[in-house]
């Protein structure tokens, strides 16, 4: 009988939660961007289509979402000419691994100030979505990537549109 005020607290606790969007200016690895939360920072390294991609990871899930996430990954390309040497050529690449991943993606290249890279835009095998950002600058691989679970969050949007790669 005492649990029977638990599952309205919670589902007010829950539903009461709103997003505290965070502008984050990382210099070091050269982004900006507006998260809806606060994200916290990982460092991984991973095999890829580049060979062991050392990342730096920003990545936010809100408030009892487990199935929605923003992040931004700015990976340290390695040294040869594994996934290409060109520009265009490691974004080729990263399109390819995203089209594997996900199955056809809607790609845009993006305007030549905010590149070299593209915008995508994929249903995920859940249902939800996902869109992001690649760009490619000073050897460096930057995803800004929006999983959601709907078309249209103006989260995602709002994420997206502010993200950008900054020069030094």
């Amino acid at each position: 009988m005492s649990r029977v005020w638990l599952v309205p607290v919670l589902l007010l606790a829950l539903a009461g939660c709103k997003d505290d969007p965070r502008r984050i200016e990382n210099e070091n690895l050269g982004i900006a961007a507006t998260f809806p939360g606060p994200p916290k920072l990982h460092r991984h390294t991973d095999p890829g289509p580049y060979g062991e991609v050392e990342w730096f990871d920003l990545a936010m899930s809100p408030s009892g979402r487990l199935d929605e996430t923003f992040s931004v990954a700015v990976g340290n390309l390695p040294p040869g000419d594994k996934g290409g040497t060109t520009s265009g050529q490691i974004l080729t690449t990263f399109q390819n691994f995203l089209s594997y991943r996900f199955g056809p993606i809607q790609c845009t290249d993006l305007a030549a100030s905010k590149g070299p890279g593209f915008r995508y835009k994929v249903k995920s095998p859940n249902g939800g979505m996902v869109e992001g950002i690649v760009v490619v600058r000073r050897g460096r691989l930057h995803h800004a990537q929006a999983i959601v679970r709907r078309e249209g969050d103006p989260r995602t949007a709002a994420f997206l549109d502010d993200f950008e790669v900054r020069t030094r």
